[in-house]
């Protein structure tokens, strides 16, 4: 995960995301997840994640970058489909779409928020020490992420992977795993030891000023609010399968228009 290119992605991007604001983006989030949760026919799925690939395109970033990034969770979901194979095929693509959805629904916010504003839209509805372990606790976890990758990359080039070796890569990635989570805990104590100099109290200092709706926030909001409409409506009327198919076309519909407009406009 490169913590750098998403912080790049965040703060640097010129699509009406970026200037949309947190709560207006956090609401999104939450209604679209909340649609993921309620669905479970395979075309509406389809429909609901090719719409957020529509937003992906509308960022005017990397899609495929972002894609990939929000690929990783399908891996646990392929076990899961193992595990609880039914001889469905559709009830098991409905359960890969839906961890592909979710995660790219939060890819897609971590790329056009900078991260502080993420907390910060959080801070008034946890506890103050909550607030501030989520906050440091998201970068850690990043920081692991990439050390992890630095350890990949020097076994390889000194031979510690190899191929069909399969036994002593295990030993030799846990062995270094084992040295980086100490080089984390590390990096920990001296973190904190910087805050507590920097006059850390119990409390990270935040921007109090607030920002007003734009029409950004208004049109990513009213996106979240049209994909949990249909999402709800067609649960609530039974009539799963054919609406699920037009939403699906609806869907396609404006993916193309997304990318047709974005070739039209440029980068």
């Amino acid at each position: 995960m490169d913590v750098a290119l998403i912080d790049y992605y965040a703060n640097h991007g010129k699509s009406f995301l970026h200037s949309a604001g947190g709560p207006g983006k956090m609401l999104f989030s939450a209604l679209v997840i909340t649609s993921i949760v309620i669905t479970d026919e395979f075309y509406l799925m389809l429909a609901i994640y090719l719409a957020l690939v529509s937003m992906a395109v509308l960022t005017r970033l990397s899609v495929a970058r972002i894609l990939s990034i929000a690929a990783y969770p399908a891996i646990f979901a392929l076990l899961f489909v193992i595990a609880a194979w039914e001889g469905s095929l559709l009830n098991s693509g409905v359960i890969m779409l839906k961890a592909l959805t979710a995660a790219l629904t939060m890819v897609i916010l971590i790329a056009t928020t900078p991260y502080p504003d993420v907390f910060k839209t959080l801070k008034p509805v946890l506890p103050g020490i909550i607030h501030d372990g989520l906050y440091l606790t998201y970068r850690s976890l990043f920081v692991l992420l990439e050390m992890t990758d630095e350890l990949v990359k020097g076994l390889k080039v000194r031979g510690g992977l190899s191929k069909r070796k399969y036994l002593r890569n295990i030993v030799n990635f846990s062995s270094g795993i084992g040295l980086v989570l100490l080089k984390g805990l590390d990096i920990t104590e001296k973190y904190y030891g910087v805050m507590k100099v920097r006059g850390y109290t119990g409390k990270i200092a935040s921007d109090k000023n607030g920002r007003r709706f734009s029409t950004d926030d208004i049109a990513v909001v009213a996106f979240g609010i049209l994909i949990f409409s249909v999402s709800l409506g067609i649960k609530l009327s039974g009539n799963i399968g054919q609406s699920g198919l037009y939403a699906l076309v609806i869907a396609a519909i404006i993916l193309i228009t997304s990318i047709a407009y974005i070739a039209k406009v440029g980068h």
